[in-house]
């Protein structure tokens, strides 16, 4: 009896350590802090002009941000996916600057460039974005303003323009519907346990090192709220990272009007680099007719007008 008491309470303290294991992984990947190398780009290696903009947050985080001033009436915010820099969405910014918006690129709060800060997977990244928003406002005055955002980027454009109706289009590429549902997700993929065994814990010591709870930030409850203004939802059928039902729960839970882009063999993020001629045309075609009027094909007014 004793051996097998051994026995029971040994495999108890494993099954222990290997959750603690578990979990202390799917912090880090998720949350943990991972400064990476400098600004890798500038916009001068695009040919863009530009200037740097002095953007702080309403919690003090200053960040790193580029103008790339146009010639048109509207301006685009570009938001990179999670943990990313303003130097990761230069080339799709400098494509809009040269079809004549103003743009503004930019990178989260605890990235090269910007002020350190944890990662909250959206939570507190939406302050960095309505940040930005003010800042451009403030200079162009009342253009109407087009967000463009990629995986984590997209997810907080739409939580962010759900409820700022300065933003008047919304294109998200690789959109993450819920970020609870796609730890979850990862979890039961990656380790073959129930997700609740491991993301309960997980997500209380999250709101106890960074006072954001994962549950304020469903993109999915809001994106609604987009209506009636445009929005063009861009998602690859082969991307591992955000699964492209995400982008099915989103369409289906927006009001009209909206699109939704898949395309076939893409994975994460991979629809501007498997063909930039044709997703340049795409996304300065819907900027055009969502915040010029103009049509999508011809670049001219459209009889609609708007």
């Amino acid at each position: 009896m004793r051996r097998a008491g051994k026995l029971a309470g040994g495999s108890a303290s494993f099954l222990t350590l290997a959750w603690a294991g578990a979990c202390a992984f799917v912090y880090y990947r998720a949350f943990g802090r991972r400064q990476g190398p400098s600004i890798a780009a500038t916009p001068d290696d695009y040919g863009a002009a530009h200037e740097a903009l002095d953007v702080r947050t309403a919690d003090g985080v200053r960040l790193a941000a580029w103008y790339l001033p146009g010639v048109r009436d509207a301006a685009i915010v570009v938001s990179s996916g999670y943990r990313g820099q303003a130097s990761d969405v230069l080339g799709i910014s400098a494509a809009l600057q040269r079809a004549g918006f103003h743009v503004v690129a930019y990178g989260w709060r605890g990235t090269p460039g910007s002020d350190a800060a944890a990662h909250t997977l959206g939570v507190h990244e939406r302050s960095d974005l309505t940040a930005v928003i003010d800042v451009l406002s403030a200079r162009l005055g009342s253009v109407p303003i087009g967000l463009l955002g990629y995986s984590l980027g997209g997810a907080v454009s739409i939580s962010v323009a759900a409820d700022d109706q300065r933003v008047r289009a919304v294109c998200t590429d690789s959109a993450f519907a819920d970020p609870a549902l796609l730890i979850g997700e990862r979890v039961r993929t990656a380790m073959r346990v129930p997700a609740a065994l491991v993301i309960a814990p997980v997500f209380a010591l999250f709101a106890r090192r960074t006072g954001a709870r994962l549950t304020d930030f469903r993109p999915v409850l809001v994106v609604e709220r987009i209506a009636p203004r445009p929005l063009l939802i861009i998602h690859g059928d082969a991307d591992a990272s955000v699964p492209a039902h995400h982008a099915e729960l989103l369409y289906e839970a927006a009001g009209e009007p909206k699109q939704l882009w898949r395309l076939p063999g893409v994975g994460h993020v991979g629809a501007y680099f498997a063909d930039r001629r044709t997703y340049i045309a795409r996304i300065t075609g819907f900027f055009h007719g969502a915040l010029l009027g103009l049509s999508e094909t011809t670049g001219k007014h459209s009889t609609m007008g708007g």
